[in-house]
């Protein structure tokens, strides 16, 4: 789904990314952890377009994308929930949720109001919610939104940085527990995180980033076993 090789990112006088190798195979979960400052944010914004890559080659769906203009890229199925949610506070639930399905050309309203049924049952405090402005839900509840404002642009990839940043844990483990269905479901989820623990249990490949460099990569299964990382990251 996504192949990305040697990705470098220099800002100013800064490298940020250095020579970062990426695989995201169809159908999977991959995070991406590591501590502030490691490049997690910079890697997905690389990757969907919304930074200018320094050197290196990226491909979704065998397609090379390095040039791509984001907003053609997220109509192709590569859809990126940034940190921080961005819903347009002053809307309604179920408008912010629409304007995900308006993004996609000629989506018939047949489908744009399946779509909306398909996230109420993913998530039924937004359909109690529908009506009220965006800005008046909580924050767990806003990532809700975020998360399904973005799942009803039909993405064939779902990114998401820091999905569980600043949240209480029975929210983070709604969210996660989203993802893991939709990932039973055949989506792909790439999933960067501070909270390595959490992550790398519902992910099936883990990258660890340092200084902006991947230093530990492979299936979670055998990360979580890695001294190295649980000393580093994990406490």
């Amino acid at each position: 789904m996504i192949e990305a090789r040697d990705i470098s990112v220099r800002i100013g006088e800064i490298e940020i990314l250095h020579g970062i190798d990426l695989d995201v195979p169809n159908g999977s979960v991959v995070t991406v952890v590591g501590a502030n400052g490691a490049g997690k944010t910079t890697l997905l914004r690389v990757l969907s377009r919304l930074a200018p890559l320094t050197k290196g080659t990226i491909r979704f769906d065998g397609e090379v994308i390095d040039r791509m203009e984001p907003h053609k890229l997220a109509q192709r199925g590569l859809v990126h929930v940034p940190q921080g949610r961005q819903i347009i506070p002053s809307l309604s639930v179920e408008d912010n949720l629409l304007i995900g399905a308006n993004r996609i050309p000629g989506l018939e309203d047949a489908e744009k109001a399946r779509l909306l049924e398909q996230e109420y049952a993913r998530f039924p405090v937004l359909k109690e919610r529908r009506a009220i402005p965006g800005g008046s839900l909580s924050g767990g509840e806003q990532q809700m939104l975020a998360v399904s404002r973005a799942l009803m642009m039909k993405p064939k990839l779902l990114m998401l940085d820091e999905p569980s940043l600043g949240l209480a844990p029975q929210i983070v483990r709604a969210i996660l527990d989203a993802l893991r269905d939709l990932s039973r479901d055949g989506m792909t989820v790439l999933l960067v995180e501070q909270a390595a623990f959490t992550a790398l249990k519902i992910a099936d490949v883990g990258y660890v980033l340092q200084n902006g460099r991947v230093v530990l990569s492979g299936p979670t299964g055998d990360l979580l076993k890695d001294s190295r990382l649980i000393e580093r990251y994990l406490g």
